[in-house]
């Protein structure tokens, strides 16, 4: 009966190491699917990261990722050309291995520094690299987890090399311009007072020549300008010794026989670009234009001129200003003030460029 007994335990045990047998079998089952889902990912995952590799490779940045101990995690290609190795050999280590030793000790001094305060870091970076200096325009930023605590550093350079060197460029054309104004403002306001002044006495006497008629003649030979009484016919009656110089006829040459028109290019003024609101210059009136004045041998010279009406009279009293060389200065100015003004043009297109 004991054996009866028997039989069905171990029937029962046996079933149950079957069954725990088969369990196993599952197991296994499930950790090879697993196993195979975790391949699968973990291949994805490579190629994912092979994708961003390739990406962040085309960037023009710089980029590196170290982790809490400042070994190296990753670097892009940019990176890897800018420490001079393959971007495979980046991984595992430290500036110590890129960088001169009291360089790598500032950069991970720095480092080491930011993660600490937890906050990000923007410099600019000068390096040597085959004989010349280039600059970068760095930021480092901490890698932080849900605690707040830094877990490594991210960093991105830029090569801002020609960037600072069209800075530098501008800023020097900037002072050489600057200078260029100082001088010519200069000269233009010298310029401008002589003229100023040679106008303001032309006035001065003009109104002398109204107050003091009986002074006439004395006046007349003494205003140190050339000066003309011409007739309504335009015959010019009288002339002074400065308008001999001028003209280079004699009194007697002139006086009585010489038309005034003899004296103007083509003999009329409104072949000069007379100001608006003069008379015309046919019969000489009230005005100041400048024109040609042509002397003896067709010699021609820029006058300005100064005329008024002798009241009760016909006549008109013309005071003549040899001014060649003042237009000479004038237009040599304008030359130059041509010239300063496409010099700003090239500046402001500079500036174009370098904030484009």
């Amino acid at each position: 009966m004991e054996e009866e007994k028997n039989g069905p335990d171990k029937f029962m045990s046996i079933d149950k190491f079957i069954t725990e047998l088969i369990g196993f079998h599952e197991q296994i089952k499930q950790l090879k699917a697993s196993e195979a889902h975790y391949r699968e990912l973990a291949g994805k995952l490579q190629e994912t990261l092979k994708k961003y590799q390739a990406i962040l490779d085309h960037f023009p940045l710089k980029l590196f990722l170290k982790d809490k101990n400042l070994s190296y995690l990753f670097g892009s290609e940019s990176y890897a050309r800018f420490l001079g190795v393959p971007s495979g050999e980046i991984s595992g280590k430290t500036d110590q291995d890129f960088f001169p030793h009291d360089v790598a000790e500032q950069r991970l001094k720095e480092e080491r520094r930011l993660m600490e305060a937890g906050q990000a870091e923007e410099k600019e970076e000068w390096h040597t690299r085959d004989g010349r200096t280039r600059v970068d325009q760095t930021i480092r930023i901490p890698i932080k987890i849900e605690s707040g605590e830094a877990v490594g550093i991210a960093g991105f350079s830029l090569d801002i090399t020609e960037k600072k060197e069209k800075e530098e460029g501008l800023e020097r054309k900037n002072k050489e311009l600057a200078g260029l104004l100082e001088a010519r403002t200069t000269e233009l306001k010298e310029i401008q007072e002589k003229f100023q002044g040679e106008q303001a006495e032309r006035h001065r006497l003009e109104e002398r020549l109204k107050n003091v008629e009986a002074l006439f003649p004395i006046l007349f030979e003494n205003t140190g300008t050339a000066v003309a009484m011409i007739q309504e016919n335009r015959i010019i009656s009288r002339v002074n010794r400065e308008f001999e110089k001028l003209s280079g006829y004699s009194r007697a040459e002139v006086e009585g026989t010489k038309n005034w028109g003899e004296f103007i290019q083509n003999g009329s003024l409104q072949d000069m670009g007379e100001p608006a609101g003069s008379p015309p210059m046919n019969s000489p009136g009230p005005g100041m234009p400048v024109f040609k004045f042509v002397g003896r041998q067709n010699e021609k010279k820029t006058v300005s001129l100064t005329a008024a009406r002798i009241p009760d009279t016909g006549s008109v009293l013309v005071s003549l200003k040899d001014i060649t060389n003042y237009k000479k200065a004038q237009e040599e100015l304008n030359r130059v003030m041509t010239q300063f003004r496409q010099m700003m043009v090239e500046m402001e297109k500079a500036a174009k460029d370098l904030h484009g």
